[in-house]
């Protein structure tokens, strides 16, 4: 039985990017998370430290644009956010 049986739940997925030098992760969210996380660990796979490229997104969060290089993803992430509304 759910504790607020008044309350709707929404789940969000955003996509954790962890760049080299920046301590906490930045958290975008897109209409289609798995897609961008897939595209990243492919840009991951394939950058190259002697010919660096940019990489531009925009996502519909708190952050709506972001830049940077391919070299300097450290890891990509999926987390699940539950949010519960009254």
């Amino acid at each position: 039985m759910q504790q607020y049986p008044h309350a709707k739940t929404q789940v969000k997925l955003p996509v954790l990017l962890f760049l080299k030098l920046v301590g906490p992760p930045v958290v975008l969210y897109f209409e289609n998370p798995e897609e961008v996380y897939n595209e990243l660990i492919e840009v991951m796979k394939s950058a190259n430290d002697k010919a660096p490229k940019l990489i531009e997104k925009k996502a519909n969060g708190p952050v709506k644009n972001i830049a940077f290089l391919d070299t300097q993803i450290a890891s990509v992430a999926l987390q699940e956010e539950t949010h519960v509304s009254y």
